[in-house]
Parts: structure tokens; sequence; C-alpha cells
């Protein structure tokens, strides 16, 4: 194996991390791969000005190289420490703050911050994939660059089958159902940890900007189960999903994994699935072809006994539904004569049986019927044929479903005072089409599902018609049980379509059409507080006395104060308090210093329309938009389509599943699933490396500007080092790694690894399967590998030193941060439009300024320093406070 495949690995402690790194260096043959005579960039990594575990270089990192090169016979004077700035940092005071100045100052070299050297405009002649046309006037890059050698020092930094995937038409769809369609109509690629993974695309519902928005899944994975646990969340609403430990779910703080969450714990769940949906065909039925026949154009003959008329009034009572005996007892005659009337002039016989017609399509009165019927109906043979029955006891319902029968189907319904029934035989297959399996059980019933894709009003309808069947309106609140788990949920997700967010509960009860010797468990359906305002906008009930209940739980509830003890918003105090003190308002001049009381305190979590109002207080007052970010991450904390829940059970069990599935998500890179937002899978790259790090050092401040195409641009500097540097080495840590929402918003664990290469892509790829990734997964290394620029494949790999410790698996999973996140919504997300304005003109300005106040001024002085306080407590954190 080639020494281009090689990748150097060790385990370390603080005492003689140093050392070790000569080792590691010598491991891999530097001295042969970076010649004495050569003159060498010592490229830093700097992600944040300010110290943050994982981060940045560590200054032991510095250390150690710099002691291996002096020793070895380097001359110092050959040897250039250099780091560029972004928008977001400073590399003078980053220098300083992560401790590498002192360092440099033993070792007698200069800190070299890249602005303050020479750039040239560099023509390069390789194929490159991107920068090319982000920089059509040419990429600059420092002058010192060209011809020296260049040592890199970076750091390291699925669901259940079972679960219901919202697509963008409405449509809920089984996750294994939906990657085993598009495996088997995509070639599949198998890769070397046993995921599956195939390409397509299909709309789901993301999180955007503004709420619950389209975007497109273009990847799905069948991943086998490495973990023999699996983990089920619960939240108060009812909702339920069951994933691996490391599946991040969306909280305040950010995408957060299972296994880190605890009961009491918020996560973002939908509570308005605004869908654009259509009516749906309906499945085609046999017919007679009597809806065609023109009766007018019928050659009919007066005959010896019946004129034209009266034999023309015959076949029109019989295509109307009349039956022959009936025909026949009106008129006086024999039977005989009637059906020779009819058979004569080419109409088609019923044979004794009903034939009902269907609708082409759905509509607002087709689905009230089904709503009726989910409620209150059941399917059955009898004598046979095929028969429908409702039960109920209420005058309008009877009335509306006997009425809807016959407009919809051309039936006339048997009531039989507690029972309305009618057969149709072949209306069997129109059903179980539907869903109906005969006979119907009240275990088993559920919605159609072609209802999720049609428009809210024919939604409403069906509601509509299944709670005036089967609900019932108290002090509290609307109520609707059913002995089938799955309707419940069906029915919780289309209130979700009206903006109405519902809980599922459980309670033990007795059928009322049955006889049972004992209770039963039922699900229970229900809607409370402002959640009943919004569905009465939408539904009105023809049972009188439950749309007089409702009435009256409106006008309480409009008239009050309106609290609730759950759909609350999880407002960060120190964020409000800042907002509020810099626009000079105290909390008397608010309007509502209890609410400002109980939020800086922390006493209580403010209602959605309490913050509503602050943010509308706070944006009038916030002419110079000042606090523009801080008001938008308010608002998006209180935005109409998530609500968030609270986690009332966790809990760790054994797989019942042999895979799991996963999307991936273009733009925001998160779906629902179950009614809970979830994550699909660094913000624009998944791992960062030896590669990311030529990034802050090839291309000029401006180089955010590649974000939007991360992984191209990453293949293109491995392009663009082979022209300017002869050898290319790369130093990587491990002692600390960063887990999570990068690249400074990250959990810091500790991995007392170190790494060396002089294979960029070697030594990522190793990099990224210690953090527990596929490297050929990963898009940029999977295009380095099939280039030739470097080896990804880790079976291609030779590990020299620790292969036992390059073959950890630290379970790592990549999330967002809010920064992060809203760059990516304006790149490639519902903001793309705004790009070139927000982006690419004067008005960039806001977005090193956004993440400088999210960053710096909200997150670094609570989670981060947090962290930072239990970093300090380990023997790293000790380390770092030596320098």
């Amino acid at each position: 194996m080639s020494t281009a495949a090689q990748v150097a690995v060790l385990r370390t402690r603080p005492e003689t991390v140093v050392a070790d790194y000569g080792r590691l260096m010598r491991l891999v043959k530097y001295e042969q791969l970076l010649p004495r005579d050569q003159e060498l960039i010592l490229k830093l990594n700097l992600s944040w000005t300010k110290y943050f575990p994982a981060c940045s270089s560590q200054p032991w990192q510095v250390e150690g190289v710099l002691r291996a090169l002096l020793d070895d016979g380097y001359d110092r004077g050959r040897i250039f420490p250099v780091e560029n700035r972004t928008v977001v940092t400073n590399p003078v005071a980053g220098a300083r703050n992560n401790k590498w100045v002192p360092v440099l100052d033993r070792a007698g070299l200069p800190f070299i911050p890249l602005p303050e050297v020479e750039w040239i405009t560099y023509r390069f002649r390789s194929p490159l994939l991107r920068l090319n046309q982000i920089f059509p006037e040419g990429i600059q890059i420092p002058k010192m660059y060209v011809g020296k050698n260049v040592c890199h020092l970076p750091t390291v930094k699925c669901i259940h089958p079972d679960t219901e995937i919202l697509l963008a038409d409405g449509s809920l769809v089984r996750a294994e159902a939906l990657v085993k369609e598009w495996q088997l109509r995509e070639p599949g690629v198998d890769l070397p940890d046993g995921d599956r993974v195939a390409e397509g695309r299909v709309s789901v519902l993301s999180l955007g900007a503004d709420g619950l928005t389209r975007a497109a899944a273009t990847h799905f994975w069948r991943t086998p189960l490495g973990d023999p646990s699996l983990w089920t969340v619960r939240t108060r609403t009812g909702r339920q999903v069951t994933v691996s430990r490391t599946h991040p779910f969306l909280t305040p703080e950010g995408w957060t994994p299972a296994a880190e969450l605890r009961a009491g714990d918020r996560i973002a769940v939908a509570r308005r699935t605004a869908v654009t949906g259509r009516s749906q065909p309906l499945p085609p039925v046999a017919v007679l072809g009597h809806d065609e026949i023109d009766v007018d154009s019928l050659p009919v003959r007066a005959g010896r006994k019946w004129g034209v008329d009266t034999q023309r009034r015959i076949i029109r009572e019989y295509l109307d539904g009349k039956t022959v005996p009936e025909i026949a007892r009106q008129l006086g005659t024999p039977c005989r004569t009637v059906w020779a009337i009819i058979r004569r002039h080419g109409v088609r016989s019923r044979c004794r049986r009903v034939w009902a017609r269907t609708p082409e399509s759905t509509s607002r009165d087709f689905w009230r019927w089904v709503g009726y019927f989910v409620a209150r109906g059941y399917a059955y043979e009898a004598q046979g044929s095929y028969r429908l029955s409702l039960a109920s006891t209420d005058p309008r319902v009877r009335e509306d479903y006997i009425a809807l029968s016959r407009s919809l189907f051309g039936v006339r319904p048997r009531d039989h005072g507690g029972e309305i029934s009618f057969d149709a035989l072949h209306l069997r297959p129109f059903f179980e089409a539907l869903g109906f399996p005969v006979p119907t059980d009240s275990a088993t019933k559920a919605v159609p599902d072609i209802l999720f894709r049609c428009p809210d009003e024919e939604v409403a309808e069906f509601l509509q018609g299944y709670l005036d069947g089967d609900g019932s309106v108290g002090r509290d609140g609307l109520h609707v049980v059913s002995k089938s788990r799955r309707l419940a949920g069906q029915i919780q997700a289309l209130l979700s379509r009206l903006g109405v967010l519902a809980f599922i509960g459980t309670v033990r009860s007795r059928a009322t059409n049955a006889r049972m010797e004992a209770p039963e468990e039922y699900a229970r359906v229900s809607v409370y507080g402002d959640e009943v305002l919004s569905l009465a906008r939408w539904i009105r009930f023809r049972c009188p006395h439950k749309q007089r209940n409702l009435d009256a739980l409106v006008a309480r509830r409009t008239c009050g104060k309106r609290p609730s003890n759950w759909d609350t918003i999880p407002v960060p105090a120190p964020l409000f308090r800042m907002v509020r003190r810099g626009l000079g308002l105290t909390q008397a001049s608010t309007g509502r210093a209890n609410a400002v009381n109980s939020i800086e305190n922390g006493s209580t979590e403010p209602t959605r329309p309490v913050v509503r109002y602050f943010v509308e207080l706070f944006s009038r007052l916030d002419a110079r938009g000042r606090f523009g970010e801080e008001i938008r991450y308010l608002s998006f904390l209180a935005g109409e389509d998530i609500a968030w829940d609270r986690i009332v059970e966790i809990r760790e069990g054994p797989a019942d599943v042999p895979f799991l599935y996963d999307l991936s998500v273009d733009a925001a890179h998160c779906f629902v699933g179950n009614g809970i937002l979830l994550h699909s899978t660094h913000g624009h790259a998944v791992t960062t490396g030896a590669i990311k790090n030529s990034f802050g050092g090839l291309l000029k401040e401006v180089r955010h500007y590649a974000h939007e195409f991360m992984h191209e641009v990453l293949v293109d500097l491995m392009y663009m080092q082979r022209e300017l540097h002869p050898h290319v080495f790369a130093v990587m840590d491990g002692t600390v790694m960063g887990d999570g929402a990068g690249p400074r918003t990250m959990v810091p664990r500790v991995g007392n690894l170190i790494l060396a290469s002089a294979d960029q892509v070697a030594i990522d790829a190793i990099a990224a399967r210690i953090m527990g990734f596929d490297p050929l997964a990963i898009p940029y290394l999977r295009m380095c590998h099939e280039r030739g620029l470097g080896v990804a494949d880790p079976r291609r790999i030779e590990i020299v030193g620790d292969a036992d410790a390059a073959a950890t698996s630290m379970g790592f999973r990549t999330r967002r941060s809010l920064v992060i996140w809203g760059d990516q919504l304006i790149r490639r997300g519902p903001l793309r439009p705004l790009k070139r304005l927000l982006l690419h003109s004067p008005l960039v300005v806001w977005a090193p300024f956004a993440s400088n106040v999210y960053h710096d001024l909200l997150w670094y002085p609570t989670v981060g320093a947090a962290r930072i306080r239990a970093f300090s407590r380990t023997p790293w954190g000790r380390l770092f406070e030596t320098y």
C-alpha cells in the first residue's frame, strides 16, 4: 500500500501529548514528505475568536508539531504559522485567546495573520467544479502560498420503519415503504458500513424561515441496526416516535439526540401543516350505463295498449331507481309487460340488485358522509349482498346521512329507527379500495388515505361528520373516543391540517353498542383552550346540543384571559431581558409588567399570544434593527406552525426491527414524522477536517459565498493545493472532539486521539469513521475518492500506530446551530430569492452581525460557559489552563 494512503493514529493523554505528536508524525515518515530545505506553511485552524474546546487548533497540538519540527532539524526561519480572518473571526485576537501566541513565542516564531500579507489573483488550470463560477473575476490567494509546502492543523469536529412521514401533498407514508419504493425505482448503492442508499426526489414538509414548508427529500437510507436498543419518545400531546439513540429532535437550544433528552424537555411538533390539497379521483365501479341513456331519443313506437309517452315514463322511472314490481302495481299491469318494454329498448336489468352510482371525485358532501360512516357505520355481508349501515339516534344526523346517501350513491336507504342501511353488492370493491374491509371493525377503522391529499375544506367536512357522529363537547373542551389507536392518530393529524393541535390520551370504557363484561382501553382525542376557537372556525355541528355547547365554550374562552398550562413558549430569559433593556423599556412601560417579571424570573413560561405581543412591541420600537435577530428568534419560537411539546416519557428498549430508515432533505434537513420535527442529517459539510482547513487559507474573507456548494468547493481545494504546494501534510487533534452543531456550538467529547497523514482525504475519512460516519456517504470525500484526489474507502487505508484506536466509533451525529440553520434557509431554502440581496450586497453585514450576536452574546455566556466549565474540570481542561 502506498504512503499516500497511510494514516497514523495514536492514543494519548495530557501528560505525554506533546511528545506523542512527534512520535505520530515520525510514524508516517513526515520528514521524507516535507524536505527540510523547503519552506513550510503551518496552517492553523480558527473557527472562533473566543476559545471553545475542539473548535480551533489546540495549543498542545501547535506545540507538539513545532517541537517535532525543531527537534528534527527544521529551520525556524523556513516555518510560517498562519491563519486567515473570516467575517466573524479575528485571527490576532483568536491566536491570543486560543493560547497559540505563548507557544509561538517560546519557539521563536511570529504569528502571521493572512489579511496582512499580499494576495494575488491566481488562474488555476485544474477542472474546478464551483470556485471559477463563484469568483469569475479570479480566485485570490496569499502570494506566499505558491511553491511552499503546507502542514494543516485541524481538529476533529435514523427512525423506526413504522414512522409516518408527512409528504408535501398531505399524504402520510410509512418510512419503510417510502425508502423501499425509491430503492426499487432507482439503483441503490451498498456502502461499506452496510447502509443502502438510493437517490430520488419527493416533496416533504420541512421547517423553513416562516414555518413548515415544502422541501425535497433526495436520498433514501436503509441502515442496519448497530445498536441493540431503540429509544421511544412520547410527548404530552400523545405523539410518539421510535428512533436510534443519536437521532436528533428540535429543542429550543437546537437539535438534540434522543439519548440526551429527558422527561420534561421541550421538543418541536407540527401544530399547523398547511397543505394545498385538491379533490381526488375516486375508484371506478361497475355501471349499467343507465346514466348515458337519453330516453327522449329512444326509438319508441306506440303499442296496442301503451302509447309512446307511457312507455318513456316506464323507462324513466326504472332508470330513476324504481323496481319493476313498483311500476307494474302503479300501472295495474303484469310485471312481464314492464320487463318487455324495458328490454325491448336495450336497458340493462338490475337483476333485483341496487345498482348504486358513485361520485367521480371527492367533495365536501362525500367526506361528510364518510365522516358519519367512520364514526357510527359498519359494513358487512347480508343476504348475499353488501350492506352499509349507520347507527345513530340523532334526527339531524340521520336526516343528513339519508340525504347524502341519495345524492351521492343514488340509493334509498331503509330507516329502521336506530339504524339506517342500504345494500349494493357492486359497491364492495369501491369501499374496500378506500380502506373499509368486510366486516368493518371499530378496532381497525382508519381514515381513507386520499383524504390527506384533499383541500382543507374537505378535511373539515370529514371532521364535522365524524365529530357529529362520535364526538362530545364539554366544559373543558371537545373529545372523541376510538378503539382504533391508528384512527386517533389520523384524526390528530387532520386537525393539524386546520391549525388545531389535539391531544391523544387513554381512557377505559365500555362500548355503547355491544355487550361487554369489563371496560377496555380506548384512545381519546381532545381539543382544549384556544385550539377550540380554531376548530370552531372550520366546523358547525348539525347536532343542536353539540353546537350549543361549542358556542358556549367559544364565548367563555373569548371573554376570559385565555390561560394555557401547556401551550407555552420557552423564551430565554437573558435574551428577553437584553432586548427589553436595550430598547429602553422598564417592566411597567411594556404594558405587561407581570408577564415580564414571570419571563425574566423564570417563574412561568409565557403563552403564545403573550410572546406575540412582545414581538410586535419590540419590532415597533427597534427602528434601527439592533435586535432584529433576537426578535426573529422570539418570533420563531412563537410561530404558528410549531408547538413546543413536553416529553412525558423517554425509554430505551430492545430493537424489534433489523433496519432503520432515514431521508436526506434539502435546505432545512428535517421532516415531520408522527407529527414530530425530526432531523435528517455540520452545518454545511457533515464533518470538517484537513481539507476544510485549506478553505481558510486559500480563499479570502468573502469565502462565505462558497458555503452553498461546500462539498464541491472542498473538492476544488484539493485540486488547488495540488497546483500550489509540492507537498501537503496534516496533523489532526482528536484529544477533544466536537459533537453536534458545528462549527462553534458543539458538545466537547474527550477522544484522547491524534492523527497524521500525507493524504488529506484519507485522514478525513478515518476521522469521519471514528466520529461514527460512513466516509463514502459524505459527498466531498466520495467525490475526492472518485477523482483520484485521495483515498476515502477505509478498506484501502493502512493504519499505522494504534489500529484499535482507529476502529473507535464515537457515535456522533451532525446537528446545526441556529446560525447555520438560518444560513441554509437563505442559500438553499425558502429565502433563496433573497440570497443576492442578503449575502451578495452591502446588506451582507447582517449575517456576521447575527452570528456574533447569537454566538458571542447569547450562546457563549449561557450554554457555552456551562460547557467550558465542565471541560475545565477534565484533564485536558486543566492542561489548557497551563498555557
